[in-house]
């Protein structure tokens, strides 16, 4: 439940939240696109920390959490990849800009963290396992400031941040209008939720790999 409460509120006020009068009904995107991309910020980079601390410390709940940030950023990341293919066949005409550098490096970040999940299936060896997907999750944070800026570093299809950008900052106006900004903040809180509860069913998950890795004799015995 509560897992499932913030996802259906989250679906339902993406569903009958207010919408751009310009682009019509196709914006309410927006409260799926942006939230999931920010969720995959968010869970990569403590996929970041999580690994690193493994290295340091050695202690597998860091590894799960990791491993569980990991799992929940992947399908956040597929989210928003579709979200942003079908908004951009309303806006664009089309469902991918090869040309545009947010949209390859978005798809390049799914990659890696699919690799990082792909990596942890390699041997049977779950210490071994750990250490190699952690180096992985270390260096494959490095694309998401990459990512960030891409709008501004290079020309793009996609428009420059609007509630964090210098402008808004500046002049204290708001980016959109102000029920649009409302229920995307609250989508933005809601989808958040959902990945913290689907993070916390993943860690549970991968605990017990471990435990069963370190404890061979609690294993039911068939």
């Amino acid at each position: 439940m509560m897992l499932y409460g913030p996802l259906a509120v989250w679906i339902l006020v993406s569903a009958f939240g207010p919408y751009d009068t310009v682009q019509g009904p196709s914006s309410k995107l927006l409260y799926v696109h942006v939230p999931t991309v920010w969720i995959a910020y968010l869970a990569y980079t403590m996929t970041f920390i999580y690994s690193l601390l493994y290295l340091i410390k050695k202690n597998p709940k860091y590894d799960s959490r990791a491993e569980a940030n990991a799992k929940s950023g992947v399908l956040f990341t597929a989210s928003t990849l579709i979200a942003g293919s079908v908004w951009g066949k309303f806006t664009w005409g089309t469902w991918w800009v090869w040309g545009d550098a947010r949209l390859n490096l978005t798809a390049i970040l799914l990659l890696v963290y699919l690799g990082y999940l792909a990596s942890r299936k390699f041997t049977d060896d779950l210490g071994k396992t750990a250490k190699n997907s952690s180096f992985i999750g270390i260096f494959g944070v490095i694309q998401i400031p990459i990512l960030h800026f891409s709008v501004i570093w290079w020309r793009s299809v996609h428009q420059q941040a609007s509630i964090l950008s210098q402008e808004t900052v500046s002049t204290g106006d708001a980016p959109m209008s102000p029920d649009i900004l409302t229920t995307l903040l609250i989508s933005v809180l809601l989808v958040t939720l959902v990945h913290v509860f689907l993070a916390k069913k993943f860690r549970i998950y991968s605990d017990q790999i471990w435990d069963d890795y370190l404890n061979p004799k609690s294993r039911a015995k068939i």
